[in-house]
């Protein structure tokens, strides 16, 4: 992504969780400065379980809490942040990366003029297509599917990063996270159990690069948007509409903090200069796939 990242930390199950969320990028190359400086430590203060985070954002101050024992604060505009946190919130890595880690990383992205969107991404020959769905709508399964058996690569499950300075879309695209009756769709994840997400939701948690060696790529440059309506029972098809249309239907896969972010809606008017489309994704989904083929064949 062109930024470095520092990490100092006490614990061993930080560094682990950092690897997990940023290893796959590569080594930084060394930098006295580096763009972003995080000091992470564990706490031996433990005074229950995880709950929902209290979250607070004052211009460029980050602050984000679980009672008494977890907490991280950070400068956006300085790219410093700090926290310490308690066993029973290390004991459980997605949960620590999703709301501490990973917030403070993305948070520091908007404010460097990144955006990040609610949304799945799948490239082809360096070109992107970005899924966007309200949750429930299809958009993890079918870009799981256009990922391991198609002509595609995963660039994002859940959010895509635009960097409107170089073109480009980036993802972390190595984990997907379906629901539990994928099993049924794709016999490759009979073995894999479902565990418990951030959000209280069981999943299977799955590794690409596992089932489809080389399906995942984590940048690519923007061809196309397409807002995606589950429709059961019915024939997959894919429309082209107008940016009026995509305006109004794009809060519909809202989550988080993302339409309440001050850039954003001056971001998506640069998003919806690329062609945009409906697909409305029936119960077929290798033609859900094969219509998302025909983008790129325009």
């Amino acid at each position: 992504m062109g930024f470095t990242l520092r990490l100092r930390s006490n614990s061993p199950a930080i560094i682990a969780a950092a690897e997990t969320s940023f290893g796959r990028f590569g080594p930084a190359q060394p930098a006295g400065s580096p763009d972003l400086r995080f000091r992470l430590m564990a706490y031996d203060r433990d005074d229950s379980q995880p709950d929902q985070p209290s979250f607070r954002l004052e211009g460029s101050l980050l602050y984000q809490t679980i009672g008494r024992d977890s907490s991280l604060v950070a400068n956006l505009a300085d790219g410093f942040a700090f926290g310490y946190f308690s066993p029973t919130t290390l004991v459980n890595p997605a949960f620590f990366r999703w709301h501490f880690l990973e917030l403070a990383f993305f948070v520091m992205l908007e404010w460097r003029g990144w955006m990040g969107v609610h949304g799945a991404a799948l490239a082809k020959n360096g070109r992107a297509v970005l899924l966007r769905a309200q949750s429930g709508g299809g958009k993890t399964t079918l870009a799981y599917a256009s990922a391991t058996r198609g002509s595609f690569q995963a660039l994002a499950e859940d959010v895509v990063w635009l960097d409107s300075q170089r073109n480009l879309w980036w993802g972390m695209p190595w984990s997907f996270h379906l629901l539990p009756d994928a099993r049924k769709l794709f016999p490759e994840l009979a073995g894999y159990e479902p565990v418990l997400q951030t959000n209280g939701e069981m999943k299977l948690e799955v590794n690409l690069e596992n089932i489809r060696p080389g399906s995942t790529t984590v940048s690519a440059q923007p061809q196309a948007v397409i807002l995606v309506e589950r429709l059961p029972g019915g024939k997959s098809r894919l429309e082209p509409i107008q940016a009026v249309e995509a305006r109004q239907v794009w809060p519909l896969g809202a989550t988080g903090l993302e339409m309440k972010l001050p850039h954003h809606s001056q971001r998506l008017e640069s998003l919806f200069q690329h062609r945009t489309y409906r697909l409305y994704f029936g119960d077929d989904i290798q033609a859900g796939v094969e219509l998302l083929e025909t983008i790129f064949e325009a």
